[in-house]
């Protein structure tokens, strides 16, 4: 059955945060499945994009439409923002609404509209949205709740009394990647092994596991990609002196991919505590996009072993894990990587064959529509 889906953002797109790539992704995904999608989201203040640049930037195709409004800037704005996309939703007389913003949801919820919202934290610092939160889960114009994690799952039920029924368990996904022939981006050095990582620096990402990894073995090559200017500025100058470690900079998720193709290992070396583009720790309960991303390729993943990531990560089979702040102990690892390439290659397919039938937007979208008590 074809759908109208008001999918809501909560925050401006296009932007450097993961949350612009999921809303991109989803609505593609969801238009992909034959619904009719319209993507509403603030628009970013320091963009001048076309609406058709903006498809091409996050690598979709038009099948959705992208309908950014004026950017708010206080709680007026965002409540202005909220009316603003029920009042959308009740004019096309949309099957649900599927937000990413609470008070959007709310709202729907309000006048009378089917309405699932997703969440990837449990407001652990911010009581008002706490209690919107409480009464949008109480009305029977809510479909239920989206969450990324069995984790986040726990702590929500615990924190709020959400039954585990009115929760849709999907984690973040990627798309996969196109076969290319094209030449690597950046220039290999014969013989080497081209350890690659693409994300942001902010803290608790463990850029400074993979410098000191980089110290260790100058016969690999180290690729960064991604990261602020003030960031970079600041990792260059420090690791001005070691030749093996590259960085380019915050790049387009279409270009950034075409990186991730020609690299030999990746690297996830999350902390113990994860920032996120608004701060905060995610570490509990995240479901890092970069993860899939990871899979779609192919290539062997190294990422730190942090529980909430054995719900998609197994050890020795689709990924090698390491102690998140042990450097010797990602050393370890990818000189055994070195030493035994047939075994990283198995270990690099299996994570693709498990990401292409469980991790790809489109399977992401299937599974909650699945899900959704719309009958």
């Amino acid at each position: 059955m074809t759908m109208r889906i008001i999918y809501v953002a909560g925050s401006p797109v296009p932007s450097k945060a993961a949350n612009s790539v999921h809303v991109m992704k989803m609505s593609h995904a969801l238009a992909d499945l034959e619904h009719q999608v319209t993507l509403c989201c603030p628009k970013a203040t320091d963009s001048d994009l076309s609406k058709q640049e903006v498809y091409d930037l996050y690598g979709v195709k038009p099948n959705f439409e992208f309908n950014p409004h004026t950017p708010f800037s206080s709680r007026i704005g965002l409540i202005l923002y909220a009316m603003k996309n029920a009042a959308l939703a009740k004019r096309e007389k949309a099957d649900f609404v599927f937000s990413r913003c609470l008070f959007t949801a709310w709202f729907c919820s309000i006048f009378g509209i089917k309405t699932l919202f997703e969440r990837h934290d449990a407001w652990e610092n911010n009581p008002t949205a706490a209690k919107i939160f409480k009464r949008l889960m109480a009305s029977k114009n809510c479909l239920g709740l989206v969450v990324i994690s069995k984790a986040l799952e726990d702590q929500i039920t615990s924190k709020f009394g959400i039954e585990r029924n009115r929760m849709i368990i999907a984690a973040d996904a990627a798309d996969p990647l196109p076969e290319t022939s094209a030449p690597p981006p950046f220039e290999k050095v014969k013989g080497k092994i081209n350890v690659g990582y693409v994300g942001h620096l902010y803290k608790g990402r463990g850029i400074d596991i993979i410098a000191d990894a980089a110290k260790q073995l100058p016969g690999m090559e180290f690729h960064i990609v991604g990261g602020t200017d003030e960031d970079l500025t600041y990792w260059r100058h420090e690791l001005k002196s070691h030749e093996n470690i590259h960085f380019y900079g915050h790049m387009s998720h279409n270009a950034a991919s075409r990186y991730l193709q020609h690299f030999d290992v990746l690297l996830a070396p999350y902390q113990k505590k994860v920032s996120v583009a608004g701060g905060g720790n995610t570490v509990q309960w995240m479901s890092p996009l970069k993860i899939f991303e990871y899979m779609s390729t192919g290539k062997p993943m190294i990422s730190s072993d942090l529980p909430v990531l054995h719900e998609v990560l197994k050890p020795d089979k689709n990924a090698y894990l390491c102690i998140a702040d042990d450097v010797d102990d990602w050393v370890s690892v990818l000189q055994s990587i070195q030493k035994n390439p047939t075994k990283a290659a198995q270990i690099g397919a299996t994570a693709k064959e498990d990401f292409l039938q469980n991790y790809t937007w489109l399977r992401r979208s299937e599974k909650i529509i699945e899900e959704l008590p719309l009958k």
